[in-house]
């Protein structure tokens, strides 16, 4: 009698099977588990910049300025035009001690480059002076100089105190910063300087997000009682731009007002919570400030594929620029990079005011999780907000002046544009005079 040494082809194959059953029921766990330590960690971070920003407030009286820096220079190397991000000033509070003092000092370019582990052979540079914690604390630039120190070129020789301008590559410091980043979020690399996951909340308003209550008057910004008017109807949100905000001015309860939220950034796959597209033009029917979902009953979405934009669109410099994408600069103040209202719920369509990333928009918050986004209230509390949340009735005009929903309306976009704003009822000015960043 011959005895069988081996397994059948049978056997072989049932074994498989039985393996690769096994294989399908525990990998969706095994994934599941993942993305739930990914979730957690994404919590933390977004708990650790609020915890920064709190410590922030406790020691200047006020929480970090969004758009601040330099400006008094028509020269593009020598100021920054007051286009920093608050997470610029957090830096010291989230344990970049080394990167804020690279930040802070006047060093030749080839050494920081060497230092920070980049290289100065790619893009350009521009550069702003000296740096100092003013009585604001906002990092506040002291006014730009025209420094003579270039070299045979006509480059400057130093990275000028305070680092250049938040869209030049070359710089080090602008470059990643882990804490900025969550890890569910898999973008890396070019064309990004420097990915950020969180933003800071400007409320349930769109109106001069990109401004604040100034204008750019030959190289330097001046107060624009016009723009103070907007600022003052629309930016309804903790962080309000180039204007200084402190605890005090949040009247509507730690616990029920944004301070931080999520957004993801872009992947370069025409992602419509990450890929900005300009809203209607100047004449061009309804603006955006009173079509929040333009893009949306325009036919700008993919029908096949809801969460993609269609793929022609028309010459447009915003989507030509392929630097111009969600969270693709943390130290870049402007709306796009670094922040977000509560008009649209979580994860929907991102559309700009303008043909250009210096604008307002509807920028919503957003992330990789499934299902919603996280957002940081102003008493440290992380809390994840689905998709569905009441956001009233999006058809709705944003707040602004002159607008259908005068300064002090409830707001129009439910729970979720109520979260947003500092403060409801009696409508609350600030005095920008006194607090606008000088």
């Amino acid at each position: 009698m011959i005895r069988r040494n081996a397994f059948t082809m049978i056997e072989i194959c049932s074994v498989v099977a039985i393996i690769g059953i096994l294989v399908g029921l525990l990998l969706p766990a095994v994934q599941s588990a993942r993305e739930q330590a990914r979730r957690t960690s994404c919590a933390n971070n977004l708990m650790q910049i609020g915890l920064a920003t709190h410590v922030y407030h406790t020691s200047f009286d006020q929480f970090p300025v969004q758009l601040s820096g330099t400006d008094g220079s028509t020269k593009a190397q020598q100021d920054n035009d007051r286009r920093l991000s608050f997470l610029v000033a957090l830096l010291p509070m989230i344990d970049e001690q080394p990167r804020w003092e690279e930040i802070q000092q006047a060093l030749p370019r080839d050494e920081m480059d060497s230092s920070m582990g980049y290289s100065y052979d790619m893009g350009y540079s521009m550069g702003y002076d000296d740096w100092s914690m003013d009585e604001y604390g906002t990092g506040g630039m002291d006014e730009a100089s025209e420094s003579d120190s270039m070299d045979a070129d006509g480059e400057p020789k130093n990275w000028v105190a305070g680092g250049p301008e938040p869209f030049v590559y070359q710089y080090g410091p602008w470059h990643d910063v882990s804490t900025y980043r969550c890890p569910s979020d898999p973008g890396e690399g070019l064309p990004s300087i420097g990915r950020s996951n969180y933003a800071a909340c400007f409320g349930d308003g769109m109106m001069a997000a990109e401004t604040g209550p100034f204008k750019e008057v030959n190289g330097r910004f001046v107060y624009d009682p016009e723009l103070a008017k907007q600022t003052n109807a629309s930016m309804r949100g903790v962080f309000v731009p180039r204007v200084v905000t402190r605890l005090s001015d949040v009247s509507d309860g730690l616990s029920t007002t944004i301070l931080l939220g999520e957004i993801a950034t872009d992947l370069g796959d025409k992602d419509t919570r990450t890929m900005p597209i300009p809203g209607p033009l100047a004449g061009a029917g309804t603006p955006l400030r009173c079509h929040p979902t333009w893009a949306r009953d325009t036919d700008k979405i993919d029908v096949e594929r809801p969460r993609f934009w269609v793929n022609q669109f028309n010459n447009s410099k915003l989507l030509g620029s392929a630097g111009m994408r969600r969270g693709y600069r943390w130290a870049d103040g402007m709306p796009l990079y670094t922040g977000f209202n509560t008009i649209l719920p979580p994860n929907r369509e991102i559309t700009l005011e303008k043909d250009d990333d210096q604008s307002s928009g509807v920028l919503t918050a957003s992330s990789r999780h499934q299902g919603g986004a996280h957002v940081c209230m102003v008493d440290g509390t992380i809390v994840f907000v689905t998709d569905s949340i009441d956001a009233g009735d999006t058809n709705q005009c944003t707040v602004f002046d002159g607008g259908s929903n005068p300064p002090g309306s409830k707001s129009p976009f439910g729970l979720w544009g109520a979260l947003g704003t500092r403060f409801s009822g009696e409508w609350k000015a600030i005095g920008f005079e006194t607090r606008s960043v000088q």
